[in-house]
């Protein structure tokens, strides 16, 4: 076993390093992510004994990589953007957030008996996580302490759900699409439908050599950068600041999680330009990421985690049913257009990265950015009423 953590810190970094080569190489692995491949990784490696469960490495890892990943991925975003992707856009991302939120308090209560003492917590994490992705599971999860072997069974779940919703999402475009067109009472054809006055059509409006530019420049986003030592230095000392800030506002308000007081202090700090034109934010943010997946998975005991995995998946299920029942039937009553709902909702199931990749997928062009912009406005938001939906259901299950 590999116990010194000098030696463990660089395993995890190869595991990163060789997660990354296979999302590069492997179509299905680009669609799932390198993160999720770490997770299992990390679960793998820790189960057959090569690295510990535990450790200092652990410890460090679990304490500092999901804060300054949070801190980071905020503070990169402007949310001036929000405004680009169009109000039918905003409208039905608002509705998945709700679908989300009633899905994580019904699915909650009504499997209390079946997941156990961790049901609200775990509640208010699915619901997080659908509204912007896995990274605000992590936060949300983190922040409320749950069980490690139960978070751990939880976080693969969560993982494991972007691909087979994206291609349920994939049928329902298909399924819904004579409904959603009759309701809507378009006629237009593929070309001259547009994003803002919600009317593109579900069969797909093609994908133009520019766009798919700007597909891959968001991608490359997440991985790729250019940083000087000023902007490192600053990118660094920041999320530190703000983690022993929100220690302190959680000493004197012990009934507000620190992640609300994280989220908060880097929205602020978002709003300044100086601060939001840092680069290199999304780029570290999502390398903290990958470190905490390898280091939540290798805190697992698989036994464990299939112990309590058929209790998880049931309650996730849950949240995501009603999720779909609010986002696509508040988009029908609305009149909003299927493949923006569709889009909408992978957002907040899935994160920007599932956006973009269904909006490729279906050759939606014109849905791409909008799309991705919803999803990273879910990293905020997200960690918000994830908090509420969590409390929200423990005040109900008394």
């Amino acid at each position: 076993m590999i116990q010194d953590p000098l030696l463990v810190l660089t395993f995890m970094l190869a595991i990163i390093a060789f997660a990354r080569i296979l999302e590069e190489r492997i179509a299905f692995i680009k669609k799932i992510t390198s993160a999720v491949v770490c997770t299992l990784l990390g679960i793998f490696f820790a189960n057959i004994g090569l690295i510990g469960h535990t450790g200092p490495v652990h410890e460090a890892v679990g304490t500092y990589a999901i804060p300054y990943a949070i801190v980071l991925i905020i503070m990169g975003t402007d949310m001036r953007e929000l405004k680009n992707a169009g109000w039918p856009m905003i409208i039905a991302y608002t509705a998945a957030c709700l679908g989300s939120v009633v899905g994580g308090i019904i699915g909650g209560l009504s499997t209390a008996g079946f997941v156990g003492p961790e049901t609200w917590k775990l509640s208010g994490a699915f619901a997080a996580a659908f509204m912007g992705g896995g990274l605000n599971f992590a936060a949300i999860g983190q922040s409320l302490d749950i069980d490690t072997n139960i978070f751990a069974a939880a976080a693969v779940a969560d993982n494991m759900s972007t691909v087979p919703y994206m291609l349920l999402q994939i049928w329902l475009a298909t399924a819904l699409a004579g409904v959603f067109l009759r309701r809507i009472g378009s006629n237009k054809s593929a070309g001259e439908d547009s994003v803002q006055d919600g009317s593109i059509a579900a069969s797909g409006d093609g994908i133009s050599e520019e766009e798919e530019a700007e597909a891959e420049a968001m991608r490359k986003r997440w991985t790729d950068t250019k940083i000087n030592v000023l902007e490192l230095a600053v990118l660094g000392a920041l999320p530190l600041l703000f983690l022993w800030v929100a220690q302190q506002l959680l000493s004197l308000f012990p009934g507000i999680p620190d992640i609300i007081w994280l989220t908060t202090l880097a929205l602020g700090a978002s709003l300044l330009p100086v601060v939001r034109n840092l680069n290199g934010a999304e780029v570290l943010s999502y390398f903290a990421m990958h470190i905490f997946f390898i280091q939540l998975g290798a805190a697992s005991e698989l036994s464990q985690v299939l112990k309590a995995g058929v209790p998880i998946f049931s309650l996730m299920i849950i949240v995501m049913a009603v999720h779909v029942i609010v986002s696509y039937g508040a988009a029908w009553l609305l009149k909003i257009d299927l493949a923006i709902v569709t889009i909408a909702s992978q957002a907040a199931i899935g994160g920007p990265g599932s956006a973009l990749a269904i909006s490729l997928a279906m050759r939606w062009g014109k849905l791409v950015a909008p799309g991705v912009i919803v999803g990273i406005f879910g990293y905020a938001v997200g960690n918000y009423l994830g908090t509420v939906c969590a409390y929200a259901v423990r005040a109900m299950l008394g």
